[in-house]
């Protein structure tokens, strides 16, 4: 077996655990001691896919190559290896197998060279093949099309692979556990999704605990989980995400609780699918007077009347009649005495809220390149999650049918920063630049600064989060970047070690930074691009250019903090036959 732990995702009606049983000799090729582990004869370790040599066609058959980023830290086996092995050919390696391979399908004419140069250039050319067609839905057997209809209640269940964790093959990775949903905002936990007129109508709340069963006609079939009352769920609808309530295993190999991380996180929602049912079926919801605590980093659905995740639409901004967006911009009065003088550099930031999807890669790409810890369920339920950076989102108008817009925020880098002046120690401070920078070795902890910061974008490190890290997990952490120790204030700097890596090569080089050298690890992951970074003493530079747009305003422009990292509205253009 090579597919990833089948036995927990395989439909409950196959009863796959029983029937591997049955074979005299299952091999299991892993990479944890998962549930299909005590299932089989024989388990195998998988070496990471970033250890792995493979191969794969692009879309247009192009021949590509996977090249491992690291040797096997454990003596894993890739597939290739492992079925080499059980062919009786030997304890070959992945790139001989890869190098055999395309050197017998090139037919004699691939030379060291050309496979030098495949390697190099990362595919093969020439190997270009028409694409395969499509299948059609309609093609499909209809055994996989078939489901059950409603249950007594009207309700449909639908099971949706999560966001983070996928069917449970990612389950076991602290830093996609707590990173919130990108819409429900939820940590550590899976839930039933019901729309606030669904909820309302059975008399349910977040957090009350439910009984959902399926009744397929010949078994019945329950779990029991936590209600999330979500906004922008259709309505009858229970949606309950796969890949949680994995069980931590004690096998003899000398692991215990391989999947430790994701041990007892939410619930298991396989037993409710069968083959006649996959992805939906009617559900009977039937509350049982617990409660569970779920914990989401963001409680509040609207913006409450304040001006944060601003959007227009196409029509106003044409017609210049963004008088909302306009007026949280500029300058206002304050006491502080002139603008600070940057003589080098003026970094700074633009985000663009019309490309943003919420999807949350800028936090998680924040959190490892700044060596940032995960604390836990407990911990984020009592508002110490450590992100540097987080991804608000709003609802707009009806709860049952509304708009959502997403909003990165991270430390903004004021002009006049509130933080700078409570300081007892002089730990936050000012840098000809224009960074808000942390002395973490002045820092006491004393907290003033997170109090007076309105964006509230500092974190705490309430413990010792990284005292006790192995060999293996130090290897984790970015070498540029300090690890931090319990009781210092931690935030944003605008990856300022990238700054100063790309000012070091272009010193030595004897060339200028230019636009674009230096990009921030938010900036470097953002599917969308909807992040800039620059100096805005280049005029040409891609910040100043957003920083001078029409839809561009401060957040909590009023404080006249004149934050360095700036947005850009959201534009809609909607279909006036569809309103």
């Amino acid at each position: 077996i090579t597919a990833n732990n089948p036995v927990y995702s395989a439909p409950a009606d196959l009863e796959l655990e029983k029937l591997l049983k049955t074979v005299p000799n299952a091999v299991y090729l892993g990479a944890y001691e998962d549930e299909t582990a005590p299932a089989v004869t024989w388990f195998i370790p998988a070496a990471h896919l970033m250890e792995q040599w493979g191969d794969g066609r692009a879309l247009d058959g192009t021949v590509t190559f996977a090249q491992p980023l690291i040797a096997p830290l454990f003596n894993g086996l890739g597939p290739a290896e492992l079925l080499s092995s059980l062919l009786g050919e030997g304890e070959k390696g992945g790139l001989a197998l890869l190098k055999a391979h395309w050197e017998k399908a090139a037919q004699g004419s691939a030379t060291a060279t050309t496979w030098e140069k495949w390697l190099s250039d990362g595919f093969a050319a020439g190997t270009a093949t028409p694409g395969a067609e499509q299948p059609k839905l309609d093609a499909l057997p209809a055994d996989l099309l078939k489901k059950t209809g409603p249950a007594a209640q009207g309700l449909e269940v639908f099971f949706a692979v999560d966001h983070k964790v996928y069917d449970g093959r990612f389950s076991n990775n602290a830093w996609l556990q707590e990173v919130p949903h990108p819409v429900t905002r939820l940590s550590w936990d899976n839930a039933a999704l019901l729309s606030p007129a669904t909820a309302k109508r059975l008399g349910l709340e977040t957090g009350a605990k439910v009984d959902l069963k399926v009744n397929d006609g010949a078994t019945e079939r329950v779990i029991r989980t936590a209600v999330l009352v979500q906004p922008g769920q259709a309505a009858d609808t229970v949606q309950v995400n796969l890949g949680y309530g994995r069980v931590g295993l004690d096998l003899s190999f000398g692991h215990a609780e391989a999947e430790h991380f994701a041990e007892m996180v939410g619930v298991n929602v396989g037993p409710l699918r069968s083959t006649a049912a996959f992805w939906s079926a009617g559900v009977t919801v039937f509350p049982v007077g617990e409660v569970h605590k779920l914990v989401t980093t963001q409680e509040h659905h609207t913006m409450e009347g304040r001006s944060l995740a601003l959007q227009t639409t196409l029509e106003a901004l044409e017609k210049k009649e963004i008088e909302h967006i306009s007026k949280m911009a500029g300058q206002l009065p304050t006491m502080y005495e002139g603008a600070h003088a940057y003589t080098g550099f003026k970094w700074a930031m633009a985000i663009d809220l019309n490309k943003c999807t919420g999807c949350n890669a800028c936090a998680l790409a924040c959190q490892a390149e700044n060596n940032i810890s995960v604390v836990g369920k407990e911990q984020v339920g009592k508002s110490r999650e450590m992100h540097w950076l987080r991804v608000d989102r709003y609802y707009i108008g009806d709860l049952d049918a509304p708009q959502m817009i997403t909003q990165p925020v991270m430390c903004v880098q004021c002009e006049n920063a509130p933080c700078e002046y409570v300081c007892p120690v002089n730990a936050t401070v000012h840098s000809e630049e224009g960074l808000n920078v942390m002395v973490y070795n002045r820092c006491v902890g004393t907290r003033y600064c997170s109090n007076n910061c309105p964006y509230k974008v500092r974190r705490f490190n309430f413990f010792s989060y990284t005292s006790s890290y192995t060999d293996v997990e130090k290897m984790v952490m970015n070498p540029d970047v300090t690890v931090r120790a319990r009781g210092v204030m931690e935030k944003c700097t605008y990856c300022v070690q990238r700054i100063e890596r790309v000012r070091i090569d272009t010193r030595v080089k004897g060339v200028d930074i230019k636009d674009g050298d230096i990009v921030t690890a938010c900036q470097q992951a953002c599917p969308s691009q909807a992040i800039s970074f620059g100096s805005l003493h280049d005029p040409a530079s891609q910040v100043s250019k957003h920083h001078a747009d029409p839809r561009r305003y401060d957040l909590l422009h009023d404080l006249g903090t004149r934050p360095r990292t700036v947005y850009l509205a959201r534009v809609k253009n909607l279909n006036p036959e569809l309103a």
